[in-house]
């Protein structure tokens, strides 16, 4: 085994220990104890229900039988492997953590990868990793929030802005990476992916300050490479954008909740004050960001043009994450989709853990390897100590607790109810939906009725035809029969779905398929995927000329 085979196996030897210490702090017990029992069963939810996620939008399995369309309103591309780990291991608690454990795994690799490939210092590259996947706010994320999509994105931020960088620098080719980066965010937590796009904004700006931007050609190259990159986005996205799309021009659906952005917003010295304490409720930054902010005082004004810009952003994302932003002013905007402005916190902890591995690897440069280790096995220790004390208090809360352990899990998850993307005239009768009381002819009753992964079936039986008012929510891709016929559907006033049956014995059947208008965009998609692939390939061009050239 050759030198350079050797230290990718060691150090994907620790990556995957420190991955699995991480897990099993979160998780004492293998029960997962958590303060806010909702994002967990939420995103439970997503992974179980993917099952059928090819042939039609809705499984009736899960989110309460009531033919929720959640799982086209969120992205639900990154999260399949979880699918596959939950139907490999039967267990929902214990899948879940191994899913974690490889998410974090991914975390360590992608932030040591990009970053060595950035600095070209392994000590950078490793102390990098270590300070942005055992961040504070990853912790916050994963222990509190429990919020899959976002922590799953953090993998794919190293790879957006080294791609970006890149290409900032003049090697234009890296739009295909860039592309690829950006469109794996977009179909994991789409807010994630709108807040780096608002952080990709200042270094536009920042990069009038280098020499090498100082030319007509250069923007030329720039804005092209800007556009093929907004261009594969599109279209490798579209199977996500456009379906939800049609859905939201066809039937007004209830939105996540609209907050006030500015009440959101931390006050500077609560941020302040909550980076001292180890509480992840708080959703601060902890106390190895807060003393970055010191490095960067000290260290910024004679340091690197790359690096300073690193810190500028970290600083920019700080002030974006805290009231000293008048968020007022955009509150009526699309940034109301953002709902809590401490999101860019995670961009802070991405730039901070830049610039501090930066530091301290410029200051072990003529050190000896055993002084270099020590600093990385003492970082190591002090992120991971600020990962254990955050875990602990989170365990160590007496109430209100959720238990979801692995005897109550699928009860759990099956009956699971949310309103988000509800039809907006479902929502004043949601207690009655969720309670699965249907309406014949005005009167309300509980009928029985069986799902599976596709179907919603109903046995009823009236020597008269009646109006049937079904406890399942109405979207466009509806298709009701009626002992094996198509029968006519109307939105009932409570945004379900209602029919006519027919005299005697009706076996209903209740299908959700996609359109013609979200198959299509789902090709457009793999085209897209496959086009993309091709361009990282080929290094950026769309020719086969490079190709051959090279081969």
């Amino acid at each position: 085994m050759s030198n350079k085979a050797l230290k990718r196996t060691i150090l994907g030897t620790v990556f995957l220990v420190l991955s699995i210490l991480y897990t099993i702090l979160f998780s004492p017990h293998a029960t997962i104890r958590l303060l806010d029992s909702y994002d967990m069963l939420f995103h439970l939810n997503r992974v179980n229900s993917l099952g059928n996620i090819l042939v039609s939008p809705v499984n009736f399995n899960y989110w309460d039988h009531v033919g929720n369309f959640t799982n086209l309103f969120y992205p639900w591309f990154t999260i399949t492997p979880g699918f596959l780990i939950f139907k490999v291991f039967s267990d929902p608690v214990i899948s879940f953590l191994i899913f974690l454990t490889i998410i974090t795994f991914l975390t360590f690799v992608s932030s040591y990868y990009f970053m060595a490939k950035f600095s070209n210092n392994t000590l950078q590259a490793f102390l990098f990793s270590i300070l942005y996947t055992l961040s504070f706010f990853r912790v916050a994320s994963v222990f509190y929030r429990v919020g899959l999509a976002e922590y799953i994105s953090y993998i794919f931020i190293p790879m957006i802005f080294y791609a970006f960088a890149k290409i900032l620098s003049g090697e234009f080719n890296k739009w295909p990476l860039f592309a690829a980066g950006l469109t794996l965010t977009v179909l994991t937590h789409p807010l994630t992916a709108f807040i780096t796009v608002v952080m990709l904004v200042p270094l536009v700006v920042l990069v009038l300050f280098s020499k090498v931007s100082h030319s007509f050609k250069y923007w030329g190259k720039l804005i092209w490479a800007g556009i093929q990159s907004v261009f594969l986005v599109v279209i490798a996205s579209l199977g996500f954008i456009l379906p939800m799309v049609e859905q939201k021009r066809s039937l007004a659906v209830n939105r996540p909740a609209l907050l006030d952005l500015a009440q959101m917003a931390q006050k500077p010295m609560d941020l302040f004050n909550n980076a001292l304490h180890t509480d992840v409720r708080s959703y601060s930054i902890g106390i190895i960001s807060l003393l970055t902010i010191l490095v960067i005082v000290i260290f910024i004004w004679k340091d690197q043009f790359k690096y300073r810009v690193v810190a500028i952003e970290g600083l920019i994302a700080l002030v974006l994450s805290t009231s000293i932003f008048p968020w007022q002013i955009v509150q009526n905007t699309f940034f109301n989709l953002m709902q809590f402005p401490w999101r860019f916190l995670n961009m802070v902890t991405f730039f901070f853990a830049i610039y501090l591995s930066h530091i301290l690897a410029k200051l072990m440069k003529d050190r000896s390897s055993l002084t270099k280790l020590s600093v990385l096995v003492l970082t190591t220790i002090a992120c991971g100590s600020q990962v254990y004390l955050s875990a602990t208090r989170v365990n160590s809360q007496p109430s209100p607790f959720a238990i979801v352990d692995s005897k109550n899990a699928d009860q759990k998850i099956q009956s699971f109810h949310q309103e988000d993307y509800y039809p907006l005239q479902s929502l004043p009768y949601s207690n009655e939906i969720k309670s699965h009381k249907f309406i014949i002819n005005d009167k309300k009753t509980k009928i029985p009725f069986k799902t599976t992964d596709n179907t919603y079936l109903v046995k009823y039986y009236n020597k008269e035809s009646v109006d049937m008012d079904i406890p399942v929510l109405f979207y466009k891709g509806l298709n009701v029969s009626i002992n094996n016929e198509a029968v006519k559907t109307k939105i009932s006033k409570r945004g379900t779905v209602e029919i006519k049956t027919q005299q005697g014995q009706n076996n209903i059947q209740i299908k959700y398929h996609y359109t013609k208008i979200a198959i299509a965009s789902m090709l457009v998609s793999v085209v897209g995927f496959i086009i993309l692939i091709w361009l990282l390939i080929n290094n950026g061009h769309w020719s086969f000329r490079k190709l051959i050239k090279d081969s």
